[in-house]
C-alpha cells in the first residue's frame, strides 16, 4: 500500500467516525431539546387541565396524583396517572398534557403517539396541529436513537484510537528524524568474491557484484523499535560522462548496523557496458548517509602488467 492510498485510508476513516459522531450528537441534542422544551411546558398546562364533567372521583383522584408525581420530579408516575384519566375519558387536552408528560420522562414515541390523538380529537385546533406534526418529526430522532448511541460511542472511540495513532506515529517519526540526523554509512565493494577499502575497478569479465553498508551512530537508541517503521534503504548508481543513473530495488526495513546488497546480473551488465567512473549514492529515507566510487574498464584496455608484457 503507497503511502498516498494510506492518507486516503485515514482520512475516508476519520470521516466515517466523525461523521458518527456527530449524528448521534445531533439525535441525542434534538431529543434532549424536546425533552426540556415539555418539562418546562408540563407544569402550567397540567394546571389548568381539569378532569372531565362526566368523571368520576377515580379521575379526579389521578389528576391530583399527577400533579403530585410533577411536584416529586417523577414524569414516568405522571404520565401513568395521567393515562388511567385518558384510558375511560380520552379528550384533546388529556391527550396533549399526556403528550408533554411522556416527551417530559423519555418517551418520545408514546409523546408523539398522543399529540396526534389529540389533533385528531380537535381538527380545528391550530396548536394541537403544529404540536402532532412536531411530534411526527421529533418521534424520528427517537426511533434512530437505539442504534445512534451505540455507533456514536463507537466513532468516539474510533475518534480516540485515530488521535492515539496520529501521536504514536508522530512520535515514531521523531525517533526516526534523530536517527536518521546522526546516522552515517560506509561503503564497501565485493567484486567476485573478493572486498577492498580502494576503489574496485571492475573489468569486461566480472560476474558478480556485491554490496555491503555498514551503519553507525546512534543505533538502537533513536531507531523506531517497530521493524514496520524502519528506514528504507535507497541506493542508485550515476555515471557523470553519460548522465546515466541506475536505481536498485530498494531495501525496506532496515533494522541491522549491516546490510548486504547483492546487485543483480542484468544491473551488472549495465554497469559494464559503459565504462568509467561510477558512483554509488546510498540514501535512507530522505537522508543521503554514504557514497563510494567503483570504476569499469573498457573491453579493449589492457592491464599495466599486460603493457609491460607487450613492451618487452
Amino acid at each position: 500500500m503507497t503511502v498516498r492510498a494510506r492518507h486516503l485510508g485515514r482520512g475516508v476513516l476519520g470521516l466515517v467516525v466523525v461523521g458518527l459522531v456527530v449524528g448521534a450528537l445531533s439525535v441525542e441534542a434534538v431529543t434532549r431539546s424536546e425533552v426540556s422544551r415539555a418539562q418546562r411546558a408540563l407544569p402550567d398546562a397540567l394546571s389548568r387541565t381539569l378532569a372531565p364533567e362526566d368523571a368520576g372521583a377515580a379521575a379526579v383522584e389521578a389528576l391530583a396524583a399527577a400533579r403530585r408525581h410533577l411536584r416529586a420530579r417523577d414524569l414516568a408516575g405522571t404520565a401513568d396517572a395521567l393515562a388511567t384519566v385518558v384510558k375511560d375519558h380520552p379528550s384533546a387536552e388529556l391527550h396533549h398534557v399526556l403528550s408533554l408528560a411522556a416527551f417530559g420522562a423519555g418517551e418520545g414515541l408514546a409523546g408523539a403517539r398522543h399529540a396526534q390523538l389529540a389533533a385528531r380529537l380537535a381538527p380545528t385546533h391550530i396548536e394541537l396541529q403544529e404540536r402532532a406534526e412536531h411530534a411526527v418529526n421529533i418521534a424520528l430522532a427517537w426511533r434512530v436513537r437505539p442504534v445512534s448511541r451505540p455507533l456514536g460511542v463507537i466513532g468516539a472511540i474510533g475518534i480516540l484510537a485515530l488521535i492515539v495513532t496520529a501521536g504514536v506515529r508522530r512520535h515514531q517519526r521523531r525517533r526516526l528524524e534523530d536517527y536518521l540526523d546522526d546516522v552515517r554509512g560506509r561503503i564497501v565493494f565485493q567484486a567476485d568474491g573478493g572486498s577492498s577499502e580502494r576503489v574496485p575497478v571492475l573489468g569486461p569479465h566480472t560476474e558478480s557484484l556485491t554490496i555491503d553498508l555498514f551503519l553507525s551512530g546512534r543505533y538502537g537508541m533513536a531507531r523506531p523499535r517497530c521493524p514496520w517503521r524502519s528506514p528504507t534503504l535507497h541506493l542508485a548508481f550515476s555515471h557523470a560522462g553519460s548522465s546515466q543513473t541506475i536505481r536498485l530495488r530498494p531495501v525496506r526495513h532496515v533494522s541491522d548496523s549491516a546490510v548486504r546488497v547483492p546487485v543483480r546480473s542484468e544491473t551488472l551488465r549495465k554497469l559494464l557496458a559503459t565504462n568509467g567512473r561510477w558512483r554509488l549514492h546510498a540514501r535512507l529515507a530522505n537522508r543521503a548517509i554514504a557514497n563510494a566510487d567503483l570504476i569499469v574498464e573498457a573491453a579493449n584496455r589492457r592491464s599495466p602488467l599486460q603493457r609491460r608484457y607487450v613492451s618487452a
